[in-house]
Protein backbone atom coordinates (compact mmCIF):
# COMPACT_ATOMS: atom_id res chain seq x y z
CA UNK A 1 0.00 0.00 0.00
CA UNK A 2 2.84 2.32 0.56
CA UNK A 3 6.02 0.79 -0.26
CA UNK A 4 7.54 0.46 -3.83
CA UNK A 5 9.39 3.53 -3.93
CA UNK A 6 13.69 3.28 -4.84
CA UNK A 7 16.50 5.30 -3.64
CA UNK A 8 19.92 4.72 -4.48
CA UNK A 9 19.92 0.68 -3.64
CA UNK A 10 16.97 0.76 -1.01
CA UNK A 11 13.83 0.37 -0.91
CA UNK A 12 11.23 2.63 1.40
CA UNK A 13 7.84 3.41 2.01
CA UNK A 14 6.28 6.96 2.30
CA UNK A 15 7.21 8.02 5.74
CA UNK A 16 4.08 9.97 5.94
CA UNK A 17 1.35 7.48 5.14
CA UNK A 18 2.64 5.17 7.22
CA UNK A 19 3.26 6.88 10.13
CA UNK A 20 -0.39 7.97 9.50
CA UNK A 21 -1.75 4.76 9.17
CA UNK A 22 0.04 3.34 12.42
CA UNK A 23 -1.55 6.17 14.05
CA UNK A 24 -5.62 5.41 12.53
CA UNK A 25 -5.00 1.77 12.16
CA UNK A 26 -6.86 2.39 8.61
CA UNK A 27 -5.55 0.75 5.38
CA UNK A 28 -6.11 3.95 3.35
CA UNK A 29 -5.05 6.63 1.09
CA UNK A 30 -3.35 9.55 3.04
CA UNK A 31 -1.97 11.44 0.03
CA UNK A 32 -4.25 13.70 -0.78
CA UNK A 33 -4.44 17.22 -1.56
CA UNK A 34 -0.77 17.59 -1.49
CA UNK A 35 1.34 20.80 -2.98
CA UNK A 36 2.31 18.00 -5.40
CA UNK A 37 -1.30 17.43 -6.47
CA UNK A 38 -1.60 20.86 -7.70
CA UNK A 39 1.54 21.03 -9.27
CA UNK A 40 0.97 17.79 -11.49
CA UNK A 41 -2.53 18.97 -12.38
CA UNK A 42 -0.99 22.11 -13.98
CA UNK A 43 1.59 20.44 -15.53
CA UNK A 44 -0.47 18.39 -17.29
CA UNK A 45 -2.70 20.89 -18.85
CA UNK A 46 0.81 21.70 -20.46
CA UNK A 47 0.89 18.50 -21.48
CA UNK A 48 2.00 17.25 -25.47
CA UNK A 49 0.54 14.57 -27.53
CA UNK A 50 3.62 12.28 -27.61
CA UNK A 51 3.15 12.68 -23.46
CA UNK A 52 -0.28 11.59 -23.21
CA UNK A 53 0.48 8.87 -25.37
CA UNK A 54 3.07 7.80 -23.04
CA UNK A 55 0.72 8.41 -20.08
CA UNK A 56 -1.31 6.14 -21.59
CA UNK A 57 1.23 2.95 -21.68
CA UNK A 58 2.22 3.66 -18.12
CA UNK A 59 -1.29 3.42 -16.92
CA UNK A 60 -1.74 0.35 -19.14
CA UNK A 61 1.85 -1.77 -18.10
CA UNK A 62 2.29 0.08 -14.63
CA UNK A 63 6.01 1.33 -15.95
CA UNK A 64 7.81 2.79 -18.51
CA UNK A 65 11.30 3.09 -19.73
CA UNK A 66 11.55 6.98 -20.93
CA UNK A 67 13.92 9.93 -21.00
CA UNK A 68 13.82 11.42 -17.22
CA UNK A 69 15.52 14.81 -16.19
CA UNK A 70 15.24 15.47 -12.21
CA UNK A 71 17.93 18.26 -12.27
CA UNK A 72 15.90 20.82 -13.96
CA UNK A 73 12.45 22.01 -13.35
CA UNK A 74 9.36 21.58 -15.94
CA UNK A 75 8.14 25.24 -14.66
CA UNK A 76 11.77 26.43 -15.60
CA UNK A 77 11.94 24.04 -19.02
CA UNK A 78 8.48 22.33 -20.01
CA UNK A 79 9.55 19.25 -21.93
CA UNK A 80 8.50 15.70 -21.66
CA UNK A 81 11.23 14.38 -19.54
CA UNK A 82 11.17 17.59 -17.10
CA UNK A 83 7.66 16.40 -16.76
CA UNK A 84 8.50 13.35 -16.13
CA UNK A 85 10.89 14.20 -13.42
CA UNK A 86 8.65 16.40 -11.67
CA UNK A 87 6.34 13.20 -11.42
CA UNK A 88 9.18 10.94 -9.80
CA UNK A 89 10.44 14.21 -7.10
CA UNK A 90 6.49 14.70 -5.96
CA UNK A 91 6.16 10.38 -5.16
CA UNK A 92 4.01 9.98 -8.16
CA UNK A 93 7.12 8.02 -9.98
CA UNK A 94 10.08 6.06 -8.86
CA UNK A 95 12.81 4.82 -10.58
CA UNK A 96 13.41 1.40 -10.80
CA UNK A 97 15.99 0.95 -13.26
CA UNK A 98 18.82 3.00 -15.03
CA UNK A 99 18.51 2.34 -18.80
CA UNK A 100 20.96 4.91 -20.63
CA UNK A 101 22.49 6.85 -17.14
CA UNK A 102 24.30 9.37 -19.79
CA UNK A 103 21.34 10.21 -21.49
CA UNK A 104 19.05 10.34 -19.13
CA UNK A 105 16.93 6.95 -19.68
CA UNK A 106 14.99 5.02 -17.04
CA UNK A 107 12.44 2.55 -16.02
CA UNK A 108 9.84 4.47 -14.03
CA UNK A 109 6.71 2.93 -12.24
CA UNK A 110 3.84 3.45 -10.18
CA UNK A 111 5.29 2.72 -6.66
CA UNK A 112 1.92 0.84 -4.60
CA UNK A 113 -1.45 1.30 -4.41
CA UNK A 114 -1.91 4.63 -2.55
CA UNK A 115 -0.17 6.15 -5.75
CA UNK A 116 -2.75 4.07 -8.29
CA UNK A 117 -5.49 5.89 -6.61
CA UNK A 118 -3.64 9.35 -7.33
CA UNK A 119 -3.34 7.92 -10.93
CA UNK A 120 -7.40 7.47 -10.91
CA UNK A 121 -8.44 11.39 -10.16
CA UNK A 122 -5.23 12.19 -12.46
CA UNK A 123 -6.95 10.21 -15.07
CA UNK A 124 -10.35 11.87 -14.41
CA UNK A 125 -9.31 15.69 -14.50
CA UNK A 126 -7.23 14.98 -17.80
CA UNK A 127 -10.37 13.62 -18.94
CA UNK A 128 -12.77 16.44 -17.42
CA UNK A 129 -14.34 13.47 -15.61
CA UNK A 130 -16.22 14.44 -12.05
CA UNK A 131 -14.62 12.47 -9.00
CA UNK A 132 -15.49 8.79 -8.47
CA UNK A 133 -16.81 8.32 -12.26
CA UNK A 134 -13.97 5.85 -12.92
CA UNK A 135 -14.60 4.05 -9.77
CA UNK A 136 -18.64 3.94 -10.47
CA UNK A 137 -17.53 2.46 -14.32
CA UNK A 138 -14.87 -0.10 -13.19
CA UNK A 139 -17.53 -1.43 -9.82
CA UNK A 140 -20.46 -1.85 -12.33
CA UNK A 141 -18.62 -3.59 -14.67
CA UNK A 142 -17.07 -6.24 -12.23
CA UNK A 143 -20.55 -6.59 -10.37
CA UNK A 144 -22.06 -7.15 -14.01
CA UNK A 145 -24.56 -4.10 -13.70
CA UNK A 146 -25.04 -3.35 -17.21
CA UNK A 147 -27.35 -0.39 -16.76
CA UNK A 148 -25.07 1.23 -14.49
CA UNK A 149 -22.10 0.71 -16.65
CA UNK A 150 -24.10 2.15 -20.16
CA UNK A 151 -24.89 5.22 -17.98
CA UNK A 152 -21.19 5.81 -16.70
CA UNK A 153 -19.69 5.40 -19.49
CA UNK A 154 -22.11 7.59 -21.70
CA UNK A 155 -21.04 10.08 -18.91
CA UNK A 156 -17.35 9.90 -20.07
CA UNK A 157 -17.92 10.21 -23.70
CA UNK A 158 -19.68 13.33 -22.94
CA UNK A 159 -16.71 15.37 -22.01
CA UNK A 160 -14.04 16.22 -24.06
CA UNK A 161 -11.51 13.96 -23.62
CA UNK A 162 -7.59 14.13 -25.01
CA UNK A 163 -7.90 12.22 -27.70
CA UNK A 164 -10.80 14.22 -29.53
CA UNK A 165 -11.94 10.46 -29.57
CA UNK A 166 -11.91 10.79 -33.51
CA UNK A 167 -10.93 7.13 -33.74
CA UNK A 168 -11.46 3.36 -31.92
CA UNK A 169 -8.15 3.43 -30.28
CA UNK A 170 -9.08 6.83 -28.64
CA UNK A 171 -12.18 5.00 -26.85
CA UNK A 172 -9.72 1.31 -26.30
CA UNK A 173 -7.02 3.89 -24.52
CA UNK A 174 -9.41 5.56 -22.22
CA UNK A 175 -10.73 2.13 -21.57
CA UNK A 176 -7.46 1.19 -20.28
CA UNK A 177 -7.01 4.32 -17.81
CA UNK A 178 -10.57 3.54 -16.49
CA UNK A 179 -9.12 -0.26 -15.41
CA UNK A 180 -5.99 1.02 -13.81
CA UNK A 181 -7.39 0.44 -10.51
CA UNK A 182 -8.22 -3.60 -11.62
CA UNK A 183 -5.08 -4.91 -11.86
CA UNK A 184 -5.08 -6.39 -8.71
CA UNK A 185 -7.86 -8.65 -9.45
CA UNK A 186 -7.26 -8.43 -13.24
CA UNK A 187 -4.55 -9.45 -15.78
CA UNK A 188 -5.04 -6.33 -18.34
CA UNK A 189 -4.23 -7.80 -21.95
CA UNK A 190 -4.85 -5.23 -24.85
CA UNK A 191 -3.58 -5.59 -28.29
CA UNK A 192 -2.11 -9.50 -27.90
CA UNK A 193 -2.23 -12.16 -30.29
CA UNK A 194 -5.41 -14.16 -28.57
CA UNK A 195 -6.96 -17.23 -30.66
CA UNK A 196 -7.24 -16.14 -33.97
CA UNK A 197 -6.70 -12.61 -34.24
CA UNK A 198 -5.61 -9.36 -31.91
CA UNK A 199 -7.82 -8.40 -29.09
CA UNK A 200 -9.05 -4.69 -27.97
CA UNK A 201 -8.94 -5.30 -24.45
CA UNK A 202 -9.52 -8.60 -22.40
CA UNK A 203 -9.50 -8.70 -18.17
CA UNK A 204 -8.84 -11.79 -17.68
CA UNK A 205 -9.83 -12.65 -13.95
CA UNK A 206 -6.99 -14.26 -11.64
CA UNK A 207 -9.18 -15.77 -9.42
CA UNK A 208 -10.84 -18.44 -11.86
CA UNK A 209 -14.10 -17.82 -9.98
CA UNK A 210 -14.70 -14.41 -10.92
CA UNK A 211 -16.15 -13.29 -14.38
CA UNK A 212 -13.60 -12.40 -17.28
CA UNK A 213 -14.30 -9.55 -19.41
CA UNK A 214 -13.62 -8.96 -23.22
CA UNK A 215 -13.81 -5.58 -25.01
CA UNK A 216 -14.03 -5.00 -28.76
CA UNK A 217 -14.31 -1.69 -29.86
CA UNK A 218 -15.97 -0.18 -32.87
CA UNK A 219 -16.04 3.19 -34.22
CA UNK A 220 -18.33 4.86 -37.28
CA UNK A 221 -16.90 7.40 -39.27
CA UNK A 222 -19.15 8.53 -41.73
CA UNK A 223 -22.48 10.11 -40.67
CA UNK A 224 -25.42 7.82 -41.35
CA UNK A 225 -29.50 8.65 -41.70
CA UNK A 226 -30.23 6.32 -38.92
CA UNK A 227 -27.07 6.52 -36.21
CA UNK A 228 -29.10 4.25 -33.68
CA UNK A 229 -29.41 1.39 -36.31
CA UNK A 230 -25.67 1.52 -37.33
CA UNK A 231 -24.53 1.58 -34.06
CA UNK A 232 -26.52 -1.06 -33.09
CA UNK A 233 -25.40 -3.33 -36.16
CA UNK A 234 -21.89 -2.09 -35.16
CA UNK A 235 -21.86 -3.37 -31.61
CA UNK A 236 -23.39 -7.06 -33.06
CA UNK A 237 -20.43 -6.99 -35.51
CA UNK A 238 -17.94 -6.57 -32.46
CA UNK A 239 -19.37 -9.33 -30.44
CA UNK A 240 -19.00 -11.64 -33.84
CA UNK A 241 -15.68 -10.64 -34.13
CA UNK A 242 -15.07 -11.69 -30.43
CA UNK A 243 -16.72 -14.97 -31.16
CA UNK A 244 -15.36 -15.89 -34.57
CA UNK A 245 -11.51 -14.79 -33.52
CA UNK A 246 -12.03 -16.77 -29.95
CA UNK A 247 -10.29 -13.92 -28.08
CA UNK A 248 -11.95 -15.72 -25.40
CA UNK A 249 -9.36 -18.41 -25.82
CA UNK A 250 -7.61 -19.47 -22.24
CA UNK A 251 -10.05 -17.91 -20.03
CA UNK A 252 -11.66 -19.90 -17.12
CA UNK A 253 -14.97 -19.91 -15.29
CA UNK A 254 -17.78 -17.24 -17.02
CA UNK A 255 -16.79 -14.61 -19.31
CA UNK A 256 -18.77 -11.87 -21.06
CA UNK A 257 -18.11 -10.21 -24.43
CA UNK A 258 -18.84 -6.58 -24.80
CA UNK A 259 -19.04 -4.24 -28.12
CA UNK A 260 -18.68 -0.92 -28.27
CA UNK A 261 -19.86 1.07 -31.08
CA UNK A 262 -18.90 4.53 -31.01
CA UNK A 263 -19.80 7.63 -33.42
CA UNK A 264 -18.50 10.88 -31.64
CA UNK A 265 -19.87 10.80 -28.31
CA UNK A 266 -22.98 8.28 -29.16
CA UNK A 267 -22.44 4.68 -28.08
CA UNK A 268 -23.98 1.33 -28.53
CA UNK A 269 -23.08 -1.18 -25.81
CA UNK A 270 -24.25 -5.23 -26.32
CA UNK A 271 -23.49 -7.13 -23.52
CA UNK A 272 -23.34 -10.72 -24.19
CA UNK A 273 -22.60 -13.84 -21.64
CA UNK A 274 -20.39 -16.50 -23.29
Amino acid sequence: MYDGYHIGNGDIYNPGSLLNYVDTKELTSYWVNTSANSMIKTALKQANYTFKNQYDKLIKDGKLDTYVSMQTSFFEEADNSTLWGLFVNAGYLTVTKEIDLLKGKYCIEIPNKEVKQEFIKLTEYQLGLSSGTLDTVTESLTKEDQETFLESYQEILMVPSYHDLQKENSYHMMMLGVCLCLNKDYEIISNREVGKGRDDLILKAKDEKKTSFVLEFKYLKEDKKDLEKALDELSNKAIQQIKDNKYDYGLKGKVIYIGLAHHGKDVSIKWVES
